[in-house]
């Protein structure tokens, strides 16, 4: 059976206060609030009603993905059958801003989101400072069994592998080198969030903004063998990486060529030979 996607919607991460999480979001990283109540601040980043959504409420986090028609939800149900996905709640769908959607575990801990319909803003995008983001792109996750959680994500998901650098796995849905990627960790969950920016300049003006909010560079600036994406990565809210990232790869010639194996290792993931303040961007292989 094959489920149809459209995009990659959200990612959900817990926070313990909202302010300063929103305050980063904004005031550093330039996304556009959007609405907020005690428990859930949400962001925009493009056409999406919200990209980023910070909660009190779901400590193991999520992300979801939109799919083309309902039918792909009963689909979806069917063969992710033995990872046991359940239908959102209207309550809960409501609260998602989606018309409906189903939710499933992933074995990394990691709620996943079918959703559909999700709400679009009649707005135009623009953040409170000029990052030059274009839009939200892929999200990292930790694994400590990474077979585990590539078996989910291409048998269940149906998701394609569009390369693999040492035991990190790249997962397309769409045009895009990639929407998911899997690393391997000595921790589960959400690793961390990638947003497209215009051009290569954003990146280098990200670096020298988060160097100037005394912000750590966890990676880069460097360029992803894999996707070709020029990137940097600082630490924020929910201790999850965040990255602006520019040139990414996109078209049919990547699920024409098929997935390539690069090398366990630094090299791998940064071409440029950038430091990494994080083990899973420096490879290691786990079960």
């Amino acid at each position: 059976m094959m489920i149809t996607y459209r995009d990659l919607c959200y990612v959900r991460v817990h926070v313990d206060d909202l302010k300063p999480a929103s305050a980063f979001a904004t005031d550093i990283f330039g996304l556009q609030p959007a609405d907020w109540d005690e428990t859930q601040a949400r962001f925009r980043s493009d056409a999406r009603g919200y990209a980023l959504s910070y909660t009190r409420t779901d400590e193991s986090g999520a992300l979801a993905l939109a799919v083309a028609d309902a039918k792909d939800l009963d689909a979806a149900q069917s063969q992710l059958a033995r990872w046991a996905p359940r239908r959102l709640t209207v309550d809960e769908a409501l609260a998602c801003q989606v018309k409906a959607g189903l939710a499933v575990r992933s074995p990394n801990g990691v709620t996943v989101e079918l959703v559909w319909r999700p709400l679009i803003s009649g707005w135009r995008y623009h953040g409170p400072r000029d990052a030059g983001i274009t839009g939200f792109q892929a999200v990292q996750l930790a694994c400590t069994d990474i077979t585990a959680n590539e078996t989910f994500w291409t048998e269940g998901l149906g998701a394609r592998v569009s390369d693999w650098a040492g035991e990190a796995t790249f997962l397309a849905i769409d045009a895009a080198h990639h929407r998911v990627a899997l690393y391997p960790s000595e921790r589960d969950g959400i690793l961390g969030a990638v947003w497209a920016v215009e051009s290569i300049n954003n990146v280098m003006q990200g670096w020298y903004h988060f160097q100037a909010c005394q912000l750590p560079i966890i990676h880069g600036p460097g360029r992803q063998p894999t996707s070709g994406a020029v990137f940097v990565t600082t630490k924020g809210p929910g201790g999850m990486f965040y990255t602006y990232a520019a040139e990414t790869q996109e078209g049919p010639q990547i699920a024409a060529r098929g997935p390539r194996q690069f090398a366990e290792g630094p090299a791998a993931h940064c071409a440029w030979g950038s430091p990494s303040k994080a083990p899973e961007f420096l490879g290691g292989r786990r079960k």
